[in-house]
């Protein structure tokens, strides 16, 4: 039989031709038909998260203040000292570990809500995006008692609000998108290699330790080398800042951190929407 009559017919990735700024504006347009099923979804794992707890929510309080009340004791017992703070050291350690959990959360949440629903990737077609918008509602949600906590504080040492309080929100928006984006970028190779839930894990409370978190910025000395060029330390610091009226303008620092930390975000999303097909395949094998 002669083979010159049969049509041949290639079929190829459409991703290829699709610029950057098209799928940025695809993914976009996604968001919007993903909500629902994203919020659903943090409904449902709300639910069972706290079906079978007694204390509820309070969970999302107890790495924050138990970390707080460890150092207020050390320093307060002469363990540590850890220098002079323009605040109360009590409410300085408070709100610096409140602003690393929402960072930590931030990390861990994309990773740990695709996990979570993995089977569904094999079974149903959706929208990838859902899964991470339920991650983020998981995250603004866990905010709220974390704010109520801080608004007690705020009252109880009398701070008087003052107009740096406006830029509060800002940062600790910008601290809980920089968390999500590297958890972000991590959940890819993450979805495959459990290596990396283990080592964020380890790096995370290390990382802490090189960050501002419970000591003021340190002025000379090799921790004061590393705090410069630790980007999460502007983050940190400029929103504890804001919230106890120390600072009064955004830093140039931060709103390049702010950029960058959206732009990366973008390209996350681009990598992860790429990526999930491939992923999926290798759970369905």
């Amino acid at each position: 039989m002669s083979t010159k009559n049969i049509q041949v017919t290639v079929y190829e990735p459409n991703y290829s031709r699709t610029t950057f700024l098209a799928s940025l504006i695809a993914i976009l347009k996604d968001i919007k038909p993903a909500h629902e099923l994203g919020f659903r979804l943090f409904k449902r794992d709300l639910k069972s998260q706290y079906r079978q707890s007694f204390l509820g929510f309070i969970w999302v309080l107890v790495p924050p203040l138990l970390t707080a009340g460890l150092w207020i004791f050390l320093n307060k017992n002469r363990v540590v000292n850890v220098g002079e703070t323009d605040i109360p050291y009590p409410l300085f350690v408070m709100i610096g570990t409140i602003l690393w959990q929402v960072f930590a959360e931030g990390v861990n949440q994309p990773l740990a809500s695709v996990r979570s629903n993995q089977s569904m990737l094999t079974k149903i077609n959706f929208p990838r995006e859902a899964l991470l918008l339920s991650g983020f509602y998981t995250i603004i949600f866990n905010l709220a008692p974390k704010l109520l906590v801080l608004a007690s504080a705020y009252a109880f040492f009398k701070l008087q609000p003052s107009i740096s309080l406006a830029y509060f929100p800002i940062g600790l928006l910008m601290i809980s998108l920089t968390g999500f984006m590297i958890g972000l970028l991590l959940t890819p190779i993450g979805l495959l290699i459990n290596d990396v839930s283990r080592g964020l894990t380890i790096l995370l409370p290390f990382l802490m330790y090189l960050t501002p978190v419970i000591y003021p910025t340190p002025t000379s000395g090799q921790v004061a080398i590393l705090t410069k060029f630790n980007p999460l330390a502007t983050l940190i610091t400029s929103t504890r800042d804001w919230l106890s009226g120390q600072l009064i303008y955004i830093p140039q620092e931060f709103s390049i951190l702010s950029g960058l930390t959206i732009l990366l975000l973008f390209i996350g999303m681009l990598a992860y929407r790429i990526s999930m097909p491939i992923i999926t395949e290798r759970f369905g094998g």
